[in-house]
Formats: structure tokens, sequence, C-alpha cells
């Protein structure tokens, strides 16, 4: 009588776990999850549902300590754990926890190349791509496209030699990333055509969506960014000028892009409106930025904030920096 019962207890228990987490109700559902976790020290689907509302709540690190504290009950739990070093910006132990993983799952491998990519390891991410695409046959075949575009583009950025395919370009997306790898190539009159018809794909989509005027503005603020820079290397300073305090006065949330647009403008101004120049380094090297520029970017932005520093009489600070 005493195991039915226990049984119709844990029954009840996990009842009132599922609900919580079907409502989205988080805080409730790790609460519900301790209680069951009090009573059964050893449910390991309990304890695997705590850590998953944990990362929906973004408590990234109480789930770590949570993992490693129970070891036992995380035994199975490789794709998360790997999943929340990365989002801790644990980048380079979230890559080596997931070389341990032996047989990993299509949705490990995935996390494999974001990782890669992060770290700017675009050869090996490429190839990692490569082999899941191969692999793989279901709905997020277009998304790994635009992936393996984006990882490309950085791949022809950064010199690479490598031998890659031609892709589609019908999304902006895409369009997007092939004008990125012609830039890499300086190639840049090519470059800006495939610009234009990037933004043109990303009005036509989300105008078709229903999207607002002031969040179209927002996404295309990237594709300007990059037509700006085109100009400005073609030496149509005047017109990147224009474009880049267009996107800064639209106040974009993308911290990366604000940045992008506010150095480019700063070696525009070069020794002149140096007042303008000193407003904008701020938002070149203000927090929270580390994760959202690649290495080259940071080092052209520190490179130009010395130079910013000369030209405003504080050579004592350009040398320290």
């Amino acid at each position: 009588m005493a195991a039915s019962s226990n049984v119709t207890t844990l029954t009840s228990l996990y009842a009132e776990l599922n609900k919580f987490c079907q409502n989205g109700d988080y805080d409730r559902a790790i609460k519900s999850a301790n209680k069951i976790l009090h009573q059964y020290c050893d449910e390991q689907k309990a304890f695997h549902c705590k850590i998953i509302c944990l990362i929906q709540l973004g408590k990234f690190q109480e789930a770590l300590q949570a993992i490693n504290k129970l070891p036992k009950l995380s035994a199975d739990l490789d794709f998360e754990k790997v999943y929340i070093k990365y989002r801790l910006n644990e980048t380079q132990d979230a890559l080596e926890t997931v070389n341990t993983i032996s047989n990993p799952s299509l949705k490990l491998k995935e996390l494999k190349a974001q990782i890669l990519y992060r770290l700017e390891r675009y050869d090996e991410c490429f190839e990692v791509y490569k082999e899941i695409i191969k692999n793989s046959n279901d709905e997020y075949e277009d998304e790994r496209e635009t992936n393996l575009s984006a990882v490309i583009a950085n791949m022809s950025i950064d010199g690479s030699e490598k031998s890659v395919p031609e892709l589609r370009e019908h999304t902006y997306e895409l369009a997007y990333n092939a004008a990125c790898k012609l830039i890499g190539q300086e190639k840049f009159l090519e470059a800006d055509k495939k610009l234009k018809i990037a933004e043109k794909l990303c009005r036509e989509s989300l105008e078709e969506d229903g999207t607002p005027e002031e969040e179209i503005e927002e996404e295309l603020g990237i594709i300007k960014a990059q037509q700006a820079y085109c100009m400005q290397v073609q030496g149509r300073e005047k017109e990147a000028q224009i474009i880049y305090n267009t996107i800064l006065k639209n106040k974009p949330d993308d911290m990366g892009l604000v940045a992008i647009a506010c150095n480019n403008s700063i070696t525009l101004n070069r020794d002149q409106n140096v007042f303008d120049s000193k407003k904008k380094i701020k938002s070149v090297t203000g927090d929270g930025l580390q994760h959202k520029l690649t290495s080259r970017q940071r080092k052209i932005i520190a490179v130009n904030q010395c130079l910013l520093t000369i030209f405003t009489n504080q050579v004592n600070y350009s040398t320290f920096l």
C-alpha cells in the first residue's frame, strides 16, 4: 500500500511540474522540481527539467553550479553543460567539453559549430557545418545554409584559401553574406551591388510580414553600414558619412552596429571634427562589446582610439594603450 501511495504521489508531483512547464511558469516549475528531488533524490527527469527551467530564465551560473554539484544526475546532460558554458561566454571551456563527448548528437554538432564561429576558427567551423549539412535532412536546411554563408564570408575576410561551395542568394541574409565575402576579396563594386539586392530583399520580406518601419530600418542597419564602408574605401566619403550618421541617429539597439558605424565615422573625421569623434569613441569602447565584435574589429577600433588620442594631444594616454 505504501509503495502504491509513493507512486501516486510522484505521479501527481510530475503532473504539477508538467503544468508549470507547459504554462511557461519556470520559477514555480523549479520549486516543483525541487520538491520532487527533496523526496526522490535520484529523479533525473526532475533534475533535467530544473536545469531547462534555469536556462529558460537565463540563470546560467546557477544551472552550472547545480550540474557540477550533482554529477550523477547530470551525467546525460551533455548538451546542457556545453550550452550553459557557451551562454556564459566560457567559450574555450565549452569547446573542450564538447570535444570530450563521443558520438555527439546533431544538436551538439550544431552547437560546436556556433562555438567555433565565436572563437573565430572559421575553417574548422566550415568543416563541421559541411558534415552536418551532408548528414542531415530536416526543416533547418535553410538556416544552416545561412550560417554556412556567414562562415564563408568571414573566411574570405580572413584570407582563407579553402575551396568553398557556391550558395544560393534568394534571401537577404544569404545575399548580405555573399556581399561580405566580396568585401573580403576587396571586390567593392560587386559587393555594393549585392548589398543593394540584400536591402531590397530585406525590405520586401519584412513588409510582407507586416513589420513596422522602425523595425525594418533597424534590420537594414547592418546592410547600410556595409554599403557605407564600400563607398568609404572607394573614396565616396561624404556619402558614407551621411549613412553612418543616419544609422546612429536611428539609435539602433545593436551595440555592435553602433560601434562599427561610430568607428568608421571617426576614421572619416581624421584630425577634423575632433569633438564629434570624442563623443563617438565612447560608443566603441563601452562595456559589453567584447562578444559583439570580432578580434579583428576590436584591433581596428583600438588603433583608431590611439590615433584619436594623438589628434587630441593625449599622447601619454595613447602610449599607455
